[in-house]
């Protein structure tokens, strides 16, 4: 099946040719790339990156944008990750002393907030099992 395509050749007068259809250009613009694929774990990447593209308008932008805005964001990730994996522990062993500290109004031994909780402790240090 052909398309037809409509020329002016003169003021008045109109002619019809027809070409066939894989000789027409690609329709633009072209959303091959946002095509749904057919693999269910395909899918799920395809989701992930199109909710990516959509939340951050990065569909918008020009390559060199869309490279600043991924580097960005990657440090970001990085130096959080980062922060927790370093900081996190001291801040927990911290945070237990203070609670220690403000339930019981005396800093001090925390077998009293294992018993406090139902569990007993153990003679050997660091180890504790439910009674």
């Amino acid at each position: 099946m052909g398309v037809f395509i409509i020329s002016r050749c003169h003021l008045f007068t109109m002619t019809v040719s027809t070409l066939p259809a894989h000789a027409l250009p690609k329709p633009k613009p072209d959303l091959t790339a946002t095509r749904k694929p057919q693999s269910p774990i395909a899918i799920f990447f395809w989701r992930r990156r199109i909710w990516f593209e959509s939340t951050f308008v990065s569909s918008m932008l020009e390559p060199w944008e869309k490279i600043l805005l991924l580097t960005i964001l990657f440090a970001s990730v990085v130096l959080v990750v980062t922060g927790i994996y370093k900081y996190l522990p001291q801040q927990i062993f911290l945070i237990r002393r203070r609670a220690i500290y403000y339930l019981w109004g005396q800093e001090g031994d925390e077998r009293l907030l294992w018993q406090w909780l139902g569990l007993d402790v153990d003679p050997s240090p660091g180890i504790y099992k439910e009674s």
